[in-house]
């Protein structure tokens, strides 16, 4: 008399994935067994799958710039009596909001002994040319005068503004989560994850009067959630992961992967809804020293995949064996 017939899980090296090629696929055999939507197909590769989604943009953005305090989107504004003028003018020198003057240095300046040193040396400062405002509100020149440091120059940049203006020039890349195996997982087998086009992008950069803001991208981690309670964080050099090819055969990623343990088969549409979420960094670099923290810019994309949890009937057991 026949043993009843025993039913068993196929692990990772018995169903090593996929073909590239659909040609390729061997047709399953008939059997009562569920196999959960994976395909049969010779054991020599995983198939891999690309997931193109909607890339959700970071919450906030680049600087909007304007206006006084080191922005690079325009000129400079300064305010006297209510009035607004030009912070500085490449004929009249910088203004300033105290005085309400433009002054410029006189070059090359007066000889020593001249009247306008008021008394004072070369080396103890410069002696300025003065434009201000008059009481009807126009320009006029007004008597030279000596100062022992500028009366008036650029107004102080702003580091973090900036920081923002160089980040709005960075151009980052949309998630493009790639998978294998193609169309389901199997639990128990080896799952690879990578991210397409994750070249790091150019770093942006901004000048302000005095200083020059540099901001510099790069991955820091991405986050695989896949929807079964289970996730994958991948980090540094490893956080883009390695893009599967057929010469690796049934091996897991050297850099990034996972084993899923049960299948999505229960779901209501037999899926497992997920998100990856890819967290660039820009590190910020400040041309006078200054410390800013980096500027954090996450980006996401849903994901969406089948696992199955492939079963097959094992050879029947020869009669009068036990």
């Amino acid at each position: 008399m026949l043993k009843p017939v025993r039913r068993s899980v196929i692990g990772a090296p018995l169903f090593a994935g996929l073909l590239l090629s659909p040609a390729l696929t061997v047709p399953a055999a008939a059997e009562p067994t569920p196999t959960g939507g994976a395909t049969r197909c010779e054991v020599t590769a995983i198939c891999a799958e690309t997931h193109e989604t909607a890339t959700k943009p970071p919450t906030g953005g680049g600087g909007t710039g304007g206006g006084t305090g080191g922005s690079s989107n325009g000129p400079q504004v300064c305010t006297y009596n209510g009035q607004n003028f030009a912070c500085s003018d490449p004929e009249l020198g910088w203004f300033s909001a105290a005085r309400g003057c433009y002054f410029r240095a006189i070059s090359p300046p007066p000889a020593e002994g001249d009247p306008r040193w008021q008394g004072h040396k070369p080396s103890e400062g410069a002696v300025y040319n003065a434009t201000c405002v008059q009481a009807d509100g126009n320009l006029g020149a007004a008597p030279a005068e000596f100062f022992a440091q500028p009366p008036a120059g650029p107004p102080p940049d702003n580091p973090a503004q900036l920081a923002r203006d160089a980040r709005a020039k960075i151009t980052f890349p949309p998630v493009k989560p790639g998978l294998a195996p193609k169309d389901a997982s199997v639990v128990g087998a080896p799952v690879w994850l990578w991210l397409q086009d994750a070249a790091v992008p150019t770093a942006g950069q901004a000048r302000g009067n005095t200083l020059t803001v540099t901001v510099t991208p790069r991955l820091a981690w991405v986050k695989w959630t896949f929807g079964d309670g289970t996730t994958v964080t991948c980090s540094g050099a490893a956080a883009a992961g390695t893009p599967y090819d057929p010469a690796y055969a049934d091996k897991p990623s050297p850099t990034c992967g996972h084993v899923f343990t049960t299948g999505s088969g229960s779901r209501k549409d037999g899926l497992f809804h997920g998100t990856v979420r890819a967290q660039w960094i820009g590190d910020v670099t400040v041309s006078d020293g200054t410390r800013i923290d980096p500027i954090e810019v996450p980006l996401t994309a849903d994901i969406a995949f089948k696992v199955a949890e492939v079963q097959v009937l094992n050879q029947p057991l020869q009669a009068g064996r036990p």
